[in-house]
């Protein structure tokens, strides 16, 4: 199975760091939306679109890139690191995806480490901020290598029961 890991890191390298163990556990290529346009992916049968949350929304280059996608048909997941950790950023990706008429597999997030102050005053995200040092961690790269454990044996599964 050919797989593509697309993603956008630019501030810490933390989804780059979370698209790495993604792509040695899969053998994928993988390429920094900072380094492409464009991208030929009819002989994909995997994508992955990755991302760190900027301004509570993934990438917004990551979405420019998915609309031009042709994605009739194709496997996809979706991950991103941020703060807290929530696959809630990732629904807004996923439903464009979806709607280009891709295949969603799964959903995957961690934390990434991020220093509060440099986005925000706000006591709050000083808090979010110390809970997030050190992330992603060995815990969080483990729970990457389940999670695309899982896409793939899905992936199979389904190919068999073609």
């Amino acid at each position: 199975m050919k797989s593509l890991i697309i993603y956008c890191s630019s501030y810490k390298n933390n989804t780059e760091k979370i698209a790495r163990v993604f792509s040695e556990k899969m053998d994928s290529e993988l390429i920094n939306i900072k380094d492409i346009t464009d991208v030929n992916i009819i002989s994909y049968n995997l994508i992955g679109f990755g991302s760190g949350v900027y301004k509570e929304s993934l990438s917004p280059k990551l979405f420019e890139l998915a609309e031009k996608l042709d994605l009739k048909n194709k496997n996809v997941f979706v991950f991103s690191t941020s703060g807290i950790g929530m696959t809630f950023y990732n629904k807004k990706l996923i439903k464009l995806l979806m709607a280009k008429g891709a295949v969603n597999i799964g959903s995957f997030a961690c934390k990434g480490n991020f220093i509060a102050r440099e986005f925000s005053n706000n006591k709050l995200f000083d808090y979010i901020g110390r809970l997030s040092q050190g992330h992603p961690n060995d815990r969080d790269f483990k729970y990457a290598e389940r999670f695309i454990e899982r896409v793939l044996d899905s992936l199979e599964k389904n190919s068999k029961n073609k």
